[in-house]
């Protein structure tokens, strides 16, 4: 077991360091565009205009590479690989069909969808948001590809190309920006996007090249396996669809706040995504395809250890972070973003509502790894019927925290939601997993929250040390309340910590070596 856990923390490490790099590059991106644009209203209407066709485009990532790996999967593990290719070809001219023709009906409609959208928009503001959403609306197809690609090169545990397009997306939507936004503004970031996003199917399509001679024109939608995917596929876009249209109940609420309301939302989201997307996604990324492995073979001892190492690794890495965030959200704001058009009003607003966003940062990372549990077993109803829940409690939530704390509220009924959430997923599975004890989770929790008791006081302490650059002073304050951290979980015997250090000594060994 010791050996396959070890394989797991390797491609885990590898996924993170391309999300790390990814978001830095995303970093970048905010940075310029906060800079050039701020939270002015053409800012707020780009935001708008991204909201349906990066919606579908997320969906289509995510719900047609979760529901594509088990199915996939169990298809390689038989002996008929024609009958896989064709049901896979089937698939793929299905997908693009289909999201070719909700391409076309959403740019014919938006117009009307925008106003629904942000019904507190000037016609000024609706105008270029029509616009801009036209721009975009292509990415409604490259994202059902991108999931179709993602998922056959996940369920061959290569994870390394899938991880790095979006390093290939985000240099060529920065190189875009950079060079055209002083002629055409905001439309060079929409032509960037669609560009890009286009790019990322090419880069995929070239990792699987050998595969091309396996491609047919055909479809067969009374084959009982594309029946089976097509209800599953519904069912997960369903899922994901409840949660991505938590952002545009929130748009549509803030579209009647203060002016920066939106953008202030979307700035602090992404500060609290970082963390998430860097260690939550890469562990349920690297976790999914094996744990699915798992369920196909019925290992349920290796099943259950698989499970809760993930759960446990993250925890490990979302409450040090919510820590962080809570803390140094202001100082982290301004360094980041405080230059330009983004002034001091911009930071406050921003860092109301990441301090709110933070609280839920531990929950959206342990849903990420549970979906996909569930989806493993090939249960798509269950995340469903919770996230019909957890989405009316998010509309409660925020109808009545946005009275006392404006966009705030907003943020915070998100993390409420989020907990909720949560704790229906974690009592549901314990019906799938036979022997699945609390105190699995439990022990190493409590430890893991008074390690982070003691970086939380560090940062306290270090912060009245006077320290006249802002930079040097964040870099200290967090460099000492991480140490503290890692040295606490030593002291304390958590398990996750050694793993880490043991792997990247391990890792950077072997890139030495390479090297030479």
């Amino acid at each position: 077991m010791g050996v396959y856990r070890k394989q797991i923390a390797r491609a885990t490490m590898v996924v993170a360091l391309a999300v790390v790099t990814n978001k830095l590059l995303v970093f970048v991106l905010e940075i310029l565009l906060a800079a050039w644009f701020g939270t002015t209203f053409i800012k707020d209407a780009y935001l708008v205009a991204l909201v349906i066709p990066n919606l579908i485009f997320i969906v289509g990532i995510e719900a047609i590479t979760v529901s594509f790996v088990p199915l996939f999967m169990r298809l390689l593990s038989g002996e008929n690989s024609e009958e896989t290719w064709f049901i896979v070809s089937s698939i793929v001219n299905v997908t693009l069909l289909s999201l070719g023709g909700i391409c076309v009906i959403y740019v014919l409609l938006a117009p009307w969808i925008i106003s629904l959208i942000a019904p507190g928009f000037s016609q000024q503001n609706l105008v270029l948001a029509t616009k801009l959403t036209r721009i975009i609306s292509p990415i409604i197809i490259w994202g059902g590809l991108i999931g179709l690609l993602v998922g056959i090169l996940n369920s061959y545990k290569r994870f390394t190309l899938a991880a790095f397009r979006l390093t290939f997306y985000n240099l060529t939507v920065i190189g875009f920006v950079y060079l055209f936004h002083s002629r055409w503004g905001l439309i060079s970031l929409a032509l960037a996007v669609t560009g890009a996003s286009f790019f990322q199917v090419v880069v995929l399509l070239l990792g699987l090249w050998e595969t091309k001679s396996y491609y047919r024109l055909s479809i067969d939608i009374r084959h009982p396996t594309l029946k089976g995917m097509t209800m599953a596929i519904t069912l997960v876009i369903l899922g994901v669809t409840l949660t991505q249209l938590n952002f545009l109940i929130e748009r549509a609420m803030a579209s009647g706040l203060a002016e920066g309301s939106i953008s202030s939302l979307d700035f602090a989201y992404k500060l609290m995504r970082m963390p998430f997307e860097v260690f939550a996604v890469s562990v349920a990324t690297v976790v999914f395809p094996n744990i699915t492995g798992l369920v196909i073979t019925e290992d349920a001892s290796k099943l259950k250890e698989v499970f809760a190492s993930a759960l446990r690794m993250t925890v490990f890495i979302t409450i040090p972070a919510t820590v962080i965030l809570i803390a140094l959200r202001t100082p982290l704001i301004r360094i980041l973003f405080e230059r330009g058009e983004f002034s001091a009003d911009s930071t406050r607003m921003t860092a109301t509502a990441l301090f709110y966003y933070s609280f839920g940062l531990l929950f959206h990372g342990l849903n990420y790894v549970i979906i996909r549990t569930y989806y493993a077993f090939k249960d798509y109803k269950t995340p469903l019927k919770m996230g019909l829940i957890a989405m009316g409690l998010y509309i409660l939530f925020n109808s009545i925290l946005i009275r006392r704390l404006a966009h705030g509220g907003l943020a915070l009924g998100c993390s409420l939601a989020a907990m909720c959430y949560t704790v229906m997923l974690l009592k549901n599975i314990k019906i799938k997993m036979e022997g699945l004890r609390a105190i699995i989770f439990l022990k190493p929790l409590a430890k893991i929250v008074i390690g982070s008791a003691l970086m939380g006081g560090v940062f306290i302490f270090m912060s009245r040390v006077p320290i006249y650059s802002p930079v040097l002073r964040f870099v200290l304050i967090l460099g000492a309340g991480g140490l503290t951290y890692f040295a606490a979980c030593f002291f304390l015997k958590i398990q996750e910590a050694a793993q880490i250090l043991k792997t990247s000594i391990e890792f950077i060994r072997r890139t030495n070596i390479r090297s030479l």
